[in-house]
């Protein structure tokens, strides 16, 4: 009697442990950062300030430059020639407040806020994320 009640309640246990059914792929709302390329998580740092958040906040909280992290991605008086070409190019051809594309650099990926143009130099804000 026994065997026979354990083997009608199994396929009830088995049910029971079965997960959901998943009804839609993931997405990055859904995606841990840690399965993010670095890549993917600084578009969407991007998009974050694109909406209206800080470019300073989101440097002190996610960039990884020692440099200037801390505050809050800031450097002053850029001038040409001191940056790695790419750097140098996409700050240069922004207006005060343009926001550049990601772009990689051999040091990761970037974005920049140009904050001022001051003739021969920039100040600008910018996030690193490393990818080495």
């Amino acid at each position: 009697m026994k065997k026979i009640f354990l083997f009608l309640l199994l396929p009830f246990a088995f049910k029971a442990q079965t997960p959901p059914e998943i009804k839609e792929t993931p997405t990055e709302k859904n995606t841990t950062a840690a399965e993010l390329t670095p890549k993917q998580l600084i578009e969407g740092y991007r998009a974050r300030v694109i909406k209206g958040e800080s470019m300073s906040d989101m440097a002190k909280k996610y960039s990884q430059d020692p440099g200037s992290a801390s505050k809050g991605g800031l450097y002053v008086n850029v001038a040409k020639g001191v940056m790695v070409p790419e750097f140098e190019a996409a700050a240069f051809k922004l207006k005060a407040g343009e926001i550049s594309e990601v772009f990689e650099t051999q040091y990761g990926y970037h974005f920049i806020q140009l904050v001022a143009h001051n003739g021969e130099t920039v100040d600008l804000r910018h996030l690193l994320l490393m990818t080495k």
